[in-house]
């Protein structure tokens, strides 16, 4: 079990690892890449936000400040689901600072999910880029790049009708991307051919499970969806908790364990488990998994603050084949989910901040 200082010890050498790390033109699937506004990037800085939550490290408020700004005085950046992702931090400082810059990006995003991001027939987002088109895919990536923004803009702002969007969303990504069997999620939905797409993908696992237990904070009880999210989520965090590795990793694909073992995952279901009892849906098993999982997570954190063993850029693919070949890559994302499964207290301690 980690200490509460060896979790803050962790936390900073991985925040200090990601802020201080050198340009570079590769791209941001395979390297930790701050030149782009893009999701790779939004991940990174939620939990640069995170680590300075609990570390009241300027250095790390400065960063996720400077490099907003910098980004925002080249103009409104392109939208789409996943260019969507930087806008927690920028949420978040606008609750810091009230600034009308963040507000106004922050504004533009959310009318932009409301009114022209592409959809299925049903209302359902589709999973857009800036530089792909995956028309009528339901991936679920889109609940962790663009779901919690919704719900948190809404909260921050006061209106109901984002947080209402959001809730939908989840509940509706769950109704086309779980698997019936097990209560896993696949990594997409051709609404076009009406079919499952991908596999029981460790990491878009994670991305759900984080996702669904970050949106129901900005969820009331009177939200009709809060209910069903809080209930989905339970029945998949109890398959999550069932395909656990015994070195305490999941893999790259959940129901296959001779694919990789894969530590963005492992960080993304550290972060959920770590939520579930102040959510009101605890496990039994919660506990013990996440510190299974932290205790791998340690063994995957360099000296240099690298978190290793993660695999990196993976789109909607056919095999587990193609999954378990991405190759493992120290990126901004990766180096995120950890910050935000470090952000948790230990068993038994309140968050500091």
């Amino acid at each position: 079990m980690l200490t509460s200082t060896e979790q803050a010890s962790l936390l900073r050498r991985i925040a200090d690892r990601t802020i201080s790390a050198p340009q570079n033109s590769t791209h941001a699937d395979f390297v930790i890449n701050f030149d782009e506004w893009q999701w790779h990037q939004g991940v990174a800085l939620f939990g640069i936000v995170r680590a300075y939550e609990i570390t009241r490290d300027e250095r790390y408020r400065r960063f996720v400040t400077a490099w907003v700004d910098r980004h925002l005085a080249k103009g409104s950046p392109a939208k789409s689901i996943n260019t969507t992702a930087p806008l927690l931090a920028v949420a978040w400082l606008y609750g810091q600072t009230q600034d009308a810059r963040y507000r106004t990006v922050g504004a533009e995003f959310a009318e932009w999910c409301l009114r022209c991001a592409p959809r299925l027939p049903d209302g359902t987002f589709e999973h857009s880029c800036t530089e792909n088109r995956y028309p009528q895919q339901v991936w679920a990536d889109t609940l962790f790049m663009g779901g919690i923004f919704l719900a948190k803009w809404g909260r921050l702002t006061g209106d109901p009708t984002l947080t209402a969007e959001a809730a939908r969303q989840f509940v509706r990504h769950y109704d086309y991307l779980q698997d019936r069997e097990t209560g896993l999620i696949r990594h997409g939905f051709s609404g076009l051919e009406q079919r499952p797409l991908g596999v029981l993908w460790g990491r878009g696992n994670g991305w759900f499970a984080a996702a669904s237990l970050e949106v129901l904070g900005y969820l009331d009880d009177a939200q009709p969806e809060r209910a069903i999210i809080r209930a989905n989520l339970r029945r998949h965090l109890d398959a999550v908790v069932h395909t656990q590795g015994a070195a305490g990793a999941w893999h790259t694909v959940m129901d296959q364990p001779d694919t990789v073992p894969e530590t963005s995952c492992t960080a993304a279901f550290a972060y959920a488990l770590g939520g579930t009892a102040e959510a009101g849906i605890a496990g039994e098993h919660d506990g013990p998994c996440r510190e299974r999982a932290l205790s791998w997570l340690k063994q995957c954190v360099n000296e240099r603050g690298d978190v290793t063993k993660s695999s990196g850029g993976t789109p909607v693919m056919p095999t587990a084949a193609s999954y378990n070949a991405v190759p493992y890559a120290v990126t901004g994302f990766s180096q995120g989910l950890a910050m935000l499964a470090l952000s948790r207290a230990p068993a038994g301690r309140p968050n500091a901040g």
